[in-house]
C-alpha cells in the first residue's frame, strides 16, 4: 500500500504509540494525534482536540496496546475518557484499524462499517518480539525490587506461552535456576527439554517456599494466600498476566509480601523498540 497519501491517527496508547507517531511522519501525508500523553512535543503531527475531530478524513487508525484496561474505555492519558461504544461508533467507513488485543465491541462496530482491523498480538512476529521486551523488563522490575541477585536463585515461572519462554531463556542466561510450573504435560515436557526443571501447577505449594522469584503468566487466580503464607519474607511477585493477574495482591498487603501487577512493560521500558516492532506488523500488514 502507498501510505504518502493518507492520514493516519495515534489515538490513546503509551510512549510505544508516541515513538510510533514520531516514525511515521516521512511515510505518509499526514499523522494526527489525540488523547496521547506527550504528543505535544513532537513537530510535524497534528494535535486533535476532540474525538470526532481526529477520525475526520483518517484513512489508519492505530489505536492503543492493549487497546483497554477494563473491558469499556479505550486506553488514553488520564485526563482523557473514550468509551469504546464511543471509539467504535466514531470509526470511518472503509478504512483501517490496528491495535492489540481488539475487543469484541470494536470488531463487530468495525465490521458494520467495512473497517479492516489488525491486531498487533495476533501478528506472530509482533507477539514473539513483544514477548522478549516484555521479559527482559519483567525481570528488570524484580531485580529493582529485590535485595537478592539473580544469579542461582530460584525462580518459579508460572505458565509456559510466549512470555514466560522469553522470561525462562533470559534467568537461564543469569544463571539462574528456573522451575516451570504449567498445567499442560506437553509444555512441562518442552520446558524441560530446554533444561529446566518442571513440575504441574497444582504443586507449586511444594516448591514455592523455596523460590526467591515468582513470575505469573497466567490469568487467573493461582497465587492465592495459602499459598503466599508459605512464601519467603523477602520473595518478589511479578505478575504479567492480564489484569486484575493472577495474585492475591490484597494478601501480600497484609503479609507485607512484595508484589507488582506490572502490565503494558513494553510501553515503560523499550518504548523506541517496542515501536519500530509495531511499525514492521503495519508494513507487513499492508504490503
Amino acid at each position: 500500500m502507498d501510505w504518502t497519501d493518507k492520514t493516519i491517527l495515534i489515538i490513546g496508547g503509551d510512549q510505544r504509540l508516541l515513538y510510533l507517531a514520531d516514525l511515521l511522519k516521512g511515510a505518509c501525508k499526514q499523522v494526527r494525534t489525540y488523547a496521547l500523553d506527550g504528543a505535544k512535543g513532537l513537530q510535524g503531527i497534528e494535535l486533535c482536540e476532540n474525538l470526532e475531530e481526529s477520525m475526520q478524513g483518517t484513512h489508519i487508525v492505530v489505536a492503543p496496546v492493549p487497546f483497554t484496561k477494563d473491558g469499556v474505555h479505550l486506553l488514553t492519558k488520564e485526563n482523557t475518557t473514550i468509551l469504546l461504544s464511543d471509539f467504535s461508533e466514531s470509526l470511518v467507513e472503509n478504512g483501517i484499524l490496528f491495535g492489540g488485543n481488539i475487543p469484541s465491541v470494536v470488531l463487530e462496530g468495525a465490521k458494520q462499517k467495512n473497517v479492516q482491523c489488525y491486531d498487533f498480538m495476533k501478528m506472530e512476529d509482533v507477539a514473539l518480539e513483544n514477548a522478549i521486551t516484555t521479559a527482559e523488563g519483567a525481570i528488570a522490575e524484580a531485580i529493582t525490587l529485590s535485595t537478592q541477585n539473580v544469579n542461582q536463585e530460584n525462580c518459579l515461572i508460572l505458565g509456559y506461552g510466549r512470555c514466560a519462554k522469553a522470561i525462562a531463556e533470559r534467568l537461564h542466561g543469569f544463571h539462574a535456576k528456573v522451575t516451570i510450573a504449567a498445567r499442560r504435560k506437553e509444555a512441562r515436557l518442552e520446558a524441560f527439554k530446554q533444561g529446566y526443571f518442571a513440575i504441574p501447577l497444582e504443586e507449586i505449594d511444594v516448591f514455592i517456599p523455596n523460590a526467591q522469584f515468582i513470575f505469573n503468566t497466567i490469568p487467573a487466580m493461582v497465587l492465592d494466600e495459602v499459598i503466599m503464607e508459605t512464601l519467603q519474607s523477602d520473595a518478589v511477585i511479578i505478575d504479567i498476566a492480564s489484569a486484575p493477574g493472577g495474585t492475591d495482591f490484597d494478601a501480600c498487603k497484609r503479609l507485607g509480601i512484595i508484589a507488582k501487577l506490572s502490565l503494558g512493560i513494553p510501553g515503560r521500558y523499550s518504548p523506541k523498540t517496542s515501536a519500530h516492532i509495531l511499525l514492521r506488523g503495519m508494513l507487513s500488514s499492508l504490503k
